[in-house]
């Protein structure tokens, strides 16, 4: 989870096995005209390597802690990913939660493509792009078993940028990073550019802290906190070109009150208020999040 607050964006070019996890809400898509819902899933070998991945040594405690909140196994299904696919993963940040997933998984027979920031003109080491870029490349870097044929990309919006070649991806990710890119009014260009990697009939899978649908305060407003409205969001995706092709329910939170001091980052696994009412916040869990599948038609 992360917040690009206070920062302007600079990504160029550059190249339950034992899971435990807490009861789930059901998918309950709901498809639109496009059809695509009825293709989506994910086949027996990809779930077998899905499975491997989640169960792997390279992944810590702390991020397998993590896997009863944010679903993987469902939330990729959902979104139909294959073993063979190319897939673009947008600004994982520094712990490439799902990106010590969808690497292993994708390694053999697809390729996975992620962004990082290119933080080579920023002076100041604590600064969030050099922090994020550093740590992204260190953790790539110290797992080439894995991680040697991940392509990185990075880019600069709002100015005109590419983050593969046109018509030439499968599926486009992006976990929690949708407030931000509003927040700084780069997410028409973010996701033009994903349109044009996809080819088409390709797909655009969406994670992303749900703001209440009565918040009435301008949508930067509201991404300041780290949430967005769904039907915002779905308006500023189609616009470029997208059509939605189906919602999930599956990292619904109906606990997450939304209204708080350190807006999405008072929750786990941030708790960014410290001590104070640590275990009230620790008891509603991660956040309330819409799962969004597009298709490029």
């Amino acid at each position: 989870m992360t917040s690009t607050k206070n920062y302007a964006l600079t990504l160029s070019l550059g190249l339950c096995v034992a899971l435990g996890c807490a009861a789930k809400p059901a998918a309950s898509e709901e498809p639109t005209s496009s059809g695509a819902a009825a293709t989506a899933g994910t086949d027996e070998a990809t779930m077998a390597a899905l499975k491997a991945a989640l169960a792997g040594a390279h992944r810590s405690e702390a991020n397998r802690a993590r896997d009863a909140a944010r679903h993987p196994i469902e939330t990729l299904s959902f979104f139909g990913l294959r073993a063979d696919m190319t897939v673009v993963e947008l600004w994982p940040g520094g712990g490439g939660w799902y990106t010590e997933i969808l690497a292993p998984t994708l390694r053999e027979r697809g390729k996975l493509i992620a962004t990082n920031f290119d933080a080579s003109g920023v002076t100041d080491p604590n600064d969030y792009r050099a922090r994020v870029s550093k740590a992204f490349a260190e953790k790539l870097a110290a797992g080439p078993e894995l991680y040697d044929r991940v392509g990185v990309v990075m880019v600069s919006p709002p100015a005109p940028f590419v983050l593969a070649p046109a018509g030439s991806v499968d599926l486009v990710l992006t976990f929690r990073n949708s407030h931000g890119w509003i927040e700084d009014g780069t997410a028409p260009a973010v996701y033009k550019a994903a349109f044009d990697a996809l080819r088409p009939g390709g797909v655009l899978g969406v994670v992303q802290h749900r703001a209440r649908p009565d918040d009435a305060r301008d949508p930067k407003v509201i991404a300041d906190g780290g949430y967005v409205r769904e039907d915002s969001l779905i308006a500023t995706i189609e616009a470029v070109g997208f059509k939605l092709d189906a919602k999930s329910e599956i990292n619904a939170n109906p606990r997450d009150t939304k209204d708080y001091e350190q807006g999405v980052w008072t929750l786990p696994p941030n708790l960014r208020l410290g001590e104070v009412d640590k275990e009230k916040y620790a008891a509603i869990g991660e956040s309330d999040r819409m799962t969004l599948r597009f298709v490029k038609p």
